[in-house]
């Protein structure tokens, strides 16, 4: 078991992949292998959500929390060749990361940030949150 878990591992860092391990339902992951970085915007991406979710651009500059600069929704199932906007340029130097979030409330908006951290939280894999650092490109 621990050597399939290492090979998945393996596997994901060559790919630009992020997965999260669930028996018995679709794995939520970022595949990141076609994305780019253009002006305000990371094309080129696919999403495979176990439930409708959020796609997050997310910095953490200089160490601080990390800021949500962007979100695009995303279906249940695979969500291919997304286009997701940030509200500026994006500056790769700044530890550019692109999470999964769930929509926990109901309401289709992304919710989650500062004071609603209790809403349309991180898709977890264990104890840690399913992303990918474009720096993996």
């Amino acid at each position: 078991m621990n050597k399939l878990i290492i090979a998945s591992a393996a596997i994901a860092a060559l790919t630009g992949t992020a997965i999260a391990q669930d028996q018995g339902s679709p794995v939520p992951e970022i595949n990141i292998a076609n994305a780019k970085i253009e002006g305000n915007q990371i094309t080129g991406v696919a999403v495979d959500m176990d439930q409708p979710g959020y796609l997050v651009i997310h910095n953490d500059a200089a160490g601080a929390p990390p800021a949500s600069l962007g979100h695009i929704a995303v279906s249940e199932g695979m969500n291919s060749d997304i286009t997701i906007t940030a509200d500026a340029p994006l500056d790769p130097a700044t530890n550019i990361t692109l999470m999964l979030h769930n929509e926990t409330n109901g309401n289709t908006t992304y919710d989650f940030g500062p004071g609603s951290t209790d809403v349309d939280t991180p898709v977890l894999a264990g104890e840690s949150a399913v992303s990918v650092s474009m720096g993996e490109m």
